[in-house]
């Protein structure tokens, strides 16, 4: 980034546009990170969720472009969210997208740089597409800081307290056939707790357990192999701007799952990122920070669980130290912060042009 560009953004700030009556969990982390870098925040509505951070939107006034930093377009909710293709005039010359939408992967921002979540590099979309993460939010951290501090030792089952959800036929499949293989060797306790997303009941019973099942997502396929789907619309326009390197992925693959599991120190288990081609800014290590499993060696996978049981506390404690280290809200921020130095340089303005 210039250092023009930059002194514009902690001059005036970033502006977080809602197109909603709040703001979605990446919205709220990213925000937070930004502020504790001494980036001021704007937004055009208020808005605080204490479960996610102390860090509160406060809506301001509408000011002209020469004195907002950069736009920060929040989608969730009034845009079509499901095989389109959408298109907008940005509020602002420096203006990119933030979708953690379910179906951010079922969206096309042609003209826009969006940072999306649920990416895989098995199934490309056309257009400045930036791998984000849920991530971990201060308030998670300062929850587990505080459980693991006074923590004692943990039971040696694995939580796999899913409550059900539509989109969700990996962990449909898995409850077939990997989750009867665990239960060969390991208790798999499946005990629902609460009715809040972040309750502190939940926050315990990750901290109480050694192990924990954080894997979701859905299998997606290449439709253009069917003939018949040439001919719907929109649905044929949205896919002739995705490519496949294999005719199915596994899509919606992020939840807050995983990154609960990581911060509360849980040996968490998702399937194999770089197998499945899960796309992160920083990918975690398979059997340092996680447990991957593959569809095509679940018993052999869960024989070496097994074996190596004894290094599931040290699992734990890895992916945790790992999560904070790329994915708490300054990690976020300054990653984000990076990435827009980047697309605003005059070079990769050039480039674009080109």
């Amino acid at each position: 980034m210039t250092t023009a560009v930059l002194q514009e953004i902690y001059r005036h700030g970033i502006f977080f546009l809602s197109d909603n009556a709040d703001y979605s969990y990446a919205a709220v982390c990213l925000a937070d990170g930004l502020n504790q870098l001494g980036i001021p925040i704007r937004s055009n509505i208020s808005y605080h969720e204490p479960l996610i951070s102390d860090f509160a939107f406060s809506a301001s006034p509408p000011a002209e472009s020469s004195s907002i930093g950069l736009v920060v377009l929040d989608l969730t909710e009034t845009l079509p969210l499901h095989n389109q293709i959408v298109r907008f005039s940005a509020p602002h010359p420096r203006t990119v997208v933030l979708c953690m939408h379910d179906n951010a992967g079922e969206i096309c921002f042609p003209d826009h740089y969006a940072f999306c979540s649920h990416e895989n590099r098995f199934r490309a979309i056309a257009g400045n597409r930036i791998p984000i993460a849920f991530g971990i939010s201060s308030a998670m951290l300062q929850h587990s800081q505080k459980m693991l501090t006074n923590q004692t030792a943990r039971c040696p089952d694995f939580l796999a307290g899913f409550r059900p959800s539509e989109s969700q036929s990996l962990r449909a499949s898995l409850d077939l056939s990997f989750v009867p293989l665990l239960m060969q060797h390991f208790n798999v306790n499946k005990t629902l707790t609460g009715t809040e997303r972040w309750g502190e009941d939940y926050y315990r019973f990750l901290s109480a357990h050694t192990g924990c099942l954080a894997y979701g997502g859905y299998y997606g396929q290449n439709l253009l192999n069917n003939p018949w789907f040439h001919f719907v619309e929109p649905l044929s326009s949205f896919l002739q701007q995705v490519t496949w390197q294999r005719d199915t992925a596994v899509l919606r693959w992020d939840s807050w799952r995983f990154w609960e599991s990581l911060v509360f120190g849980c040996a968490t288990v998702h399937l194999d990122f770089e197998q499945y081609g899960f796309s992160l800014p920083v990918l975690p290590v398979n059997w340092e920070h996680y447990i991957g499993i593959r569809l095509e060696h679940l018993k052999e996978d869960v024989e070496r669980i097994h074996d190596e049981r004894q290094r599931l506390p040290e699992i734990g404690r890895a992916g945790r130290e790992w999560a904070i280290r790329h994915y708490s809200p300054t990690a976020i921020a300054q990653r984000f912060i990076n990435d827009i130095q980047g697309i605003f340089s005059p070079q990769h303005s050039c480039q674009a042009r080109s």
